[in-house]
């Protein structure tokens, strides 16, 4: 039988001593907390502050942001990857942003945690799941990131194909006992999200959506340890129409023929995250927690937990 939790007004050492007793001890459960689009630099102060906060006060094993929006929104530059390293930040998965700043490609020269969506098309070497190991843990990460098909801009594969054919591998690592595989799925439609949840029910310890920029509230954990939520929501301004300055997309649905550069938002910063908790035994979600930080210097959490 699964319980919910639900913490909501609470803030600095409050949360943090509240929500450890939700927590499983640290020698039951490896916890990967996911973030959505963390998107410029109003998004990048609030990570930079929340992660290494979550990190050293709930023994956090493994985080992953979508790094997409990283640079005004588009892109992300080596600078920025440096930043965000020194955050904490342990893996990068992407979007249709992904080529927007041509230092992705010096990026992913040179570091081997910049995961690229595996059903680009034209790209050579991101048809796979990356691994990610935690020698502490005794466990390796793989890392899916795919691009929905409905409603975006680009023709990307299908990326049921790529489930397909690659169901039976994930499900021999899974069995194995020494991979845990997650998913960032980065698509429009929420019903490739969830189907993509519910074809790899039982394979995936986690699966986000990101893209939307606009978080939803229906976390589930299903019965066979699969976690999921349909979009886990923009890291970043919203005093804004998602993340970008209101007054100019306004002007822009009101006047199209008007030309205006975007510009990022700066206010109601908000961090949203999902962090799972995944048993070392079979390597899928025990628990799961929907995460939101409104504010930085006064922080107002919310929590919705699944345990």
């Amino acid at each position: 039988m699964q319980n919910k939790y639900l913490l909501n007004h609470f803030s600095g050492e409050l949360f943090y001593s509240s929500f450890k007793k939700i927590l499983k001890p640290h020698q039951e459960s490896i916890k990967i907390l996911m973030l959505g689009d963390v998107l410029g630099r109003a998004g990048r102060k609030i990570a930079k502050k929340i992660i290494p906060q979550f990190k050293q006060s709930l023994d956090i094993d493994f985080v992953t942001i979508n790094g997409e929006n990283l640079a005004g929104g588009f892109g992300i530059t080596s600078k920025i990857y440096d930043e965000m390293k020194l955050s904490g930040v342990d893996a990068f998965t992407m979007g249709n942003h992904w080529r927007d700043k041509s230092d992705v490609h010096l990026i992913r020269q040179q570091h081997k945690d910049l995961v690229l969506p595996q059903n680009l098309n034209g790209i050579s070497g991101v048809e796979y799941a990356p691994e990610f190991h935690l020698p502490h843990r005794n466990k390796t990460i793989n890392i899916i990131n795919l691009m929905g098909n409905f409603a975006m801009k680009e023709e990307y594969k299908n990326p049921f194909e790529f489930l397909q054919k690659e169901k039976e591998h994930f499900i021999s690592k899974v069995k194995s006992g020494s991979n845990i595989v997650i998913a960032d799925i980065h698509a429009e439609a929420s019903s490739e999200k969830q189907a993509m949840a519910w074809y790899y029910d039982g394979i995936l310890a986690a699966l986000i959506g990101t893209h939307t920029h606009t978080p939803t509230s229906d976390e589930r954990l299903t019965e066979n340890g699969t976690a999921f939520l349909t979009d886990v929501g923009m890291t970043g301004p919203y005093d804004s129409v998602i993340g970008m300055n209101k007054t100019r997309v306004l002007t822009k649905f009101i006047n199209p023929s008007v030309k205006l550069p975007h510009e990022v938002a700066e206010n109601d910063l908000w961090l949203c995250g999902f962090l799972v908790e995944v048993s070392p035994q079979t390597n899928l979600s025990l628990a799961c927690h929907r995460i939101q930080c409104r504010g930085v210097d006064e922080e107002n959490w919310l929590i919705s937990s699944i345990v």
